[in-house]
């Protein structure tokens, strides 16, 4: 099911933007709606989902011990970090955050060339060889030789490690505290990040 609409691109402010929706059923998950925004003029994009339902904040943990691991569907909204403790990577959202619906080895080669990256502008050589090394866990992990962690968290509960063995994954609800320290956090959250920070303060 789809739909699409048409306003005002928000970026350039003339071209005509196209909004198109689409309803996914994930099994043992919810409905997601994803949005997909494009602009003919300046070719902007985005992509975003979005929970049909109001879930709390969450955290999921796959330890990735088999190479058909891989191919297990991960969710990640614009507000869902990903860690791979192994490797000390997190990614983060930031304001231009995607949403997508990915795998496993799709995270790893998302991850890759922002290490590759890294290592190109590192200042100096040990990091460099740092992230040479990272790189090349990240290759064996790619290739099923490397076990590893793969968590990720969410404020707004929309995102998920889905194997079709629910058994494989941990999910776990966040505290509010908590879960108002996650960049990415929806509004709401922020109400409590201000309250947690004057209790600190």
């Amino acid at each position: 099911m789809s739909s699409e609409l048409t306003p005002r691109c928000p970026i350039c402010s003339q071209g005509t933007l196209n909004v198109k929706s689409m309803l996914y059923s994930v099994p043992y998950f919810n409905e997601l709606a994803m949005f997909i925004m494009t602009c003919s003029s300046c070719n902007f994009t985005h992509n975003d989902i979005f929970s049909a339902e109001s879930y709390e904040p969450t955290r999921w943990t796959l330890h990735v011990s088999k190479p058909r691991m891989l191919n297990i569907r991960v969710v990640r909204s614009s507000s869902g970090t990903i860690r791979f403790p192994e490797f000390g990577i997190d990614v983060e959202p930031g304001p231009a955050a995607e949403s997508f619906i990915s795998n496993v080895e799709g995270l790893l080669y998302r991850v890759r060339p922002v290490v590759e990256s890294a290592i190109r502008f590192a200042d100096e050589e040990e990091e460099k060889q740092r992230g040479k090394a990272i790189l090349e866990q990240i290759i064996s992990a790619i290739r099923g030789e490397l076990e590893f962690t793969l968590i990720i968290e969410d404020p707004a509960g929309v995102s998920g490690i889905l194997p079709e063995d629910m058994t494989l994954v941990k999910r776990e609800i966040i505290p509010p505290e908590e879960a108002a320290q996650l960049k990415g956090a929806p509004m709401w959250v922020d109400n409590i990040r201000e309250e947690v920070q004057e209790r600190k303060g």
